[in-house]
């Protein structure tokens, strides 16, 4: 197949989307680790090897992906996090968990996060997503100040960073994969992973109730720890 090269930048960002949409299309079938970047190749209209004019890995490509899942999720929010929420928590925590429920690829994206896109692309594009995600955070907490106008912005802040956590540990674990829901079935000890939307929903009222009760005191947050 004939590979022509690029000449403006519009030319490249179409490039670019074309290998985020095979990226995209075999990420929603199969786990993270299956995934090569001669499938990624396959389908796109051209070889492994102009694949590297580039990216360097795939862990690259998901990282171009989970900025564009977060922004999905933050468009969302903004429109049904559009007013104060000071005097209904519940109803708020309702919402946001089920807006988070919702975007099922930036959760299991986000989940590989640290341990496994990060290490593995090269520093220059690190640089590049670390500066978009924040940005994404940014717009987060514009979005919560909204909805709690009396929470200072590292407030917020820290209200992100603990349900950032407690996201990245406790998807993978509501979310087994074929063989994992067979080893729980077999191994008959008993459990199985709770509801999400339920579970986070709970842990956001009780987050977001820490912040507020201690809104009249110093908070203790790294600002750009998640990032």
């Amino acid at each position: 197949m004939d590979f022509e090269r690029v000449k403006t930048e519009e030319q490249r960002k179409i490039r670019i989307q074309e290998i985020k949409d095979a990226a995209i299309k075999l990420f929603d079938t199969h786990d993270f680790y299956e995934i090569t970047l001669a499938d990624i190749a396959k389908g796109t209209n051209f070889t492994r090897g102009n694949l590297y004019k580039y990216i360097s890995s795939k862990e690259e490509i998901y990282l171009l992906i989970i900025i564009d899942e977060f922004n999905k999720l933050l468009i969302e929010l903004k429109i049904k996090l559009n007013r104060d929420f000071s005097k209904k928590t519940d109803e708020f925590s309702e919402i946001l968990a089920k807006e988070i429920e919702r975007q099922e690829r930036f959760l299991k994206l986000f989940s590989i996060l640290y341990t496994n896109l990060e290490k593995n692309a090269s520093e220059e594009k690190l640089i590049e997503f670390k500066e978009e995600f924040n940005s994404c955070q940014i717009r987060f907490i514009k979005i919560i100040k909204r909805t709690f106008p009396s929470l200072e912005d590292v407030q917020i802040r820290k209200f992100w960073e603990i349900l950032s956590c407690f996201i990245i540990g406790f998807y993978p674990l509501v979310s087994p994969n074929a063989v994992q829901k067979e080893a729980l079935k077999k191994a008959k000890i008993g459990y199985y992973p709770p509801n999400f939307k339920k579970v986070l929903k709970e842990q956001i009222i009780s987050s977001l109730r820490n912040v507020i009760y201690h809104s009249g005191e110093k908070v203790s947050s790294i600002p750009y720890r998640l990032i």
